[in-house]
Order: structure tokens, then C-alpha cells, then sequence
């Protein structure tokens, strides 16, 4: 695979850096970023931005990777990188990375950005930081579809709101390269690459980034995202901080309800059936809720328009790592003595994801090969279509 055809544009008060993804078969894939115009100086316009891109997948299709005029720090830790990537066990392989014209930034700049959603973990790392940060950076592409325009525009105003109320700046960025990402790894495992991407494409006018992590260290399980990996996308002059795994989801949202900017803003949910803000009934509407009912703070909390849907939740299904979230709820929930029909529904909850049924097991496994077949040869679009309707 090689990294070609990067050209910088200007266009409609926009700046867009685009680029291609040749696979040795041929294929292609357009990738772009694109910001508002003032920060065009912000931006590197080489091939830096698309390399955590293009490595991981060329270590899934076996593809030696070539690189011209990129920094030649990221490239000199593709090793380590690498050797992360491919302790994860999940069909990743070493490569050779062909390197031309490499080049070092001497540009260094002291502003600091923080990616910023909107949602727990990035409200956590933006304000036990905030006197540090000078721009909030948000990504439209990521848990938002490029042709999703309405809802992004929905959310948007939170964050000008946000940003307006804590006197801080917020850096505009749009991006396709989820979509191109999505063809290989499951977004959870790909978020990571999205982030260092980010930055790299503003890291001539970052001195630092902090992303921002959603699982405590406790385990040592971050879920693809740690501080070893994170921090090796830094460049000659910006520097990656991975920022929030030394606090779980309820201690994250014990700090936040105390603010009522979060409290009336906060933002979880990646289903939004019919354009809902968080629809209060997919499993992280949930996670979140029962997180904010364990530590008393529900009710303070404007975004959630509908109580804990007892029912829904005794039915839900989810994975053995995101059953982690509502295990850690329950357990405070058993402390506190909680005799609530909520604390019940919980616990039964938990059972049955613990102990499916053979039917359940049947019905996990069809669900799962639907899932592939939409994911491989249909970007997911069943998926967001059943979703966006309640059906997922």
C-alpha cells in the first residue's frame, strides 16, 4: 500500500486535505479532513495525518506500506507501534515501512486541544484540565455519519453552547475516514486510529492533544486505547496525552454532576433513534443512566428525557467488556443496600447476559453474522437503518 495524491484545497472558507489509500490490488480510498479556514496554519498538509490510517491496515492485508514526506518521529516509532497492534491478537502482522523524504518539524507552539464529544469521558478529561486546554476539537464523522447534517447540526449547538459558557474555542473538524476504516476493524478498535489521525492533521498548531480514555486501569484492559500506544502518534513538536483511565464511569460522573453545564448538555447515546439527543434505551444510554442513579445525580441530568425502562433493560444484550460497566453499577448499587425495582432489574440484567439461554446463544450467534455480512459488504447500513428506528 502506498499513501499518494495528497493535495490541500481551499474552498467556501474551508481548507480540506485529501488523500488516497492505493492497496497493492488497485483499490482506493479517498480520505479527507477538513477544518474551518482560519486554522489553516494548524494543519500538516503531508502524509503524517493518513499514516495511522494507512498502518493498520496494511498490517491486516499483509502490505508492505510507502510513505513520502511524512515526520519522521511517527515514522521512527511505527516499530513499537506495531508491535503494540500485533499483541492484540486480532489478525495484525508486521510490515516494512518504505520510507522517503521523511521530514522533522522545528515548528513548536504551546496551544492545547482536547477532543470533545460532548460525552463523559471527554467532559471528564476537558475539565480536570481546562486551565491547560485552549480548544476543544470536534470531530464531525466519527460518532456522527458525514451525511447525518441534521443531527450534527443538533449537537453542534451544545457545543457552541459549551464553548460560549466556558470561554473556550472549539476547532471544526470534519472527516470521511471512518467509513474507510469501518471496511476493516469494528469501530471500537478503529477509534483509536481515528484520534491519532486527528491530530496529526492539526499538529503544526497543537503543542498538545488530550484524548480521552473510557476504561479505568483496573484490569489493565483499555480496550484498544492505552496510554504505551496513544502517546507514540506525538510528533517532533505536539505531544499525545491519553487522559481519564484512572476513573471508572461512576466516579467520572459523581465529579460531573456537580456541573450544570454537563448536567444540561451531556451527550451518550450513538443510536439516537429518530434523531433523539440520547434515546434513554440503548445499552450506553443505559450504562450511563444507572451509573448517574448510583451516584444520586439521575434527576440533575436534563438530557435523558425518559426514566430507567426497567423492562427494556432485563432484555438487552451486550458483550462480556461492555457487561463490565453494569456490573461495577450493580455492585454499588448491593453496597448502597438499593432495594429499588431498578437495582433488580439490574441484577436479572447481568444474569442473563452471564448465563444466556440456549435460544439467547442462538439468537447472539445469528445476530453476530448478520453483523458481519453488514459490516463487510454493506458498511453497516442495516445496522444504522434498524438502529435509527429502534430495531437494533
Amino acid at each position: 500500500m502506498k499513501i499518494a495524491n495528497i493535495i490541500c484545497s481551499t474552498k467556501n472558507d474551508k481548507v480540506v486535505l485529501s488523500g488516497q489509500l492505493i492497496l497493492d490490488s488497485g483499490k482506493k480510498h479517498d480520505i479527507y479532513f477538513e477544518v474551518d479556514a482560519e486554522f489553516e496554519r494548524y494543519l500538516s498538509k503531508d502524509a503524517t495525518p493518513f499514516i495511522p490510517l494507512a498502518l493498520p491496515i496494511s498490517m491486516r492485508k499483509r502490505e508492505d506500506l510507502e510513505v513520502t514526506d511524512a515526520s519522521s518521529k511517527v515514522i521512527s516509532k511505527t516499530s513499537k507501534i506495531m508491535s503494540i497492534l500485533k499483541g492484540w491478537n486480532t489478525g495484525f502482522n508486521r510490515i516494512t515501512i518504505k520510507s522517503k523524504s521523511a521530514k522533522k518539524s522545528i515548528r513548536r507552539v504551546s496551544n492545547v486541544g482536547c477532543f470533545f464529544s460532548g460525552g463523559v469521558d471527554s467532559f471528564y478529561t476537558y475539565l480536570k484540565n481546562k486551565k491547560k486546554i485552549d480548544f476543544l476539537i470536534f470531530v464531525h464523522g466519527f460518532d456522527i455519519s458525514t451525511q447525518n447534517t441534521d443531527f450534527y447540526k443538533n449537537v453542534q449547538k451544545n457545543i457552541v453552547q459549551i464553548s460560549e459558557k466556558e470561554k473556550i474555542k472549539i476547532i471544526r473538524v470534519k472527516t470521511n475516514l471512518r467509513e474507510t476504516l469501518e471496511q476493516y476493524f469494528d469501530w471500537d478498535m478503529a477509534h483509536e486510529f481515528g484520534l491519532a489521525s486527528v491530530s496529526l492533521f492539526l499538529s503544526r498548531g497543537l503543542g498538545e492533544v488530550y484524548m480521552s480514555c473510557g476504561q479505568t486501569s483496573i484490569g489493565a484492559d483499555h480496550h484498544y486505547m492505552t496510554p504505551e500506544l496513544d502517546t507514540l502518534w506525538s510528533t517532533e513538536t505536539m505531544k499525545v496525552n491519553h487522559y481519564g483511565c484512572t476513573a471508572d464511569k461512576i466516579k467520572k460522573l459523581k465529579f460531573l454532576s456537580n456541573f450544570d453545564i454537563v448536567m444540561e448538555t451531556l451527550r451518550v447515546c450513538w443510536v439516537n433513534t429518530y434523531g433523539q439527543y440520547n434515546c434513554s434505551e440503548c445499552e450506553k444510554c443505559f450504562r450511563n443512566m444507572l451509573a448517574l442513579y448510583a451516584t444520586n445525580s439521575l434527576e440533575k441530568c436534563k438530557t435523558f428525557e425518559k426514566p430507567i425502562n426497567t423492562e427494556k433493560l432485563r432484555k438487552i444484550k451486550v458483550n462480556p467488556y461492555v457487561l463490565r460497566y453494569f456490573v461495577s453499577v450493580l455492585n454499588v448499587l448491593k453496597m448502597k443496600k438499593d432495594r429499588s425495582q431498578i437495582r433488580y432489574a439490574l441484577e436479572e440484567f447481568v444474569t442473563n447476559n452471564r448465563h444466556p439461554s440456549s435460544f439467547q446463544k442462538f439468537v447472539r450467534k445469528l445476530r453476530s453474522f448478520v453483523s458481519k455480512l453488514d459490516k463487510t459488504y454493506n458498511h453497516h447500513r442495516l445496522y444504522w437503518f434498524l438502529a435509527s428506528r429502534g430495531y437494533a
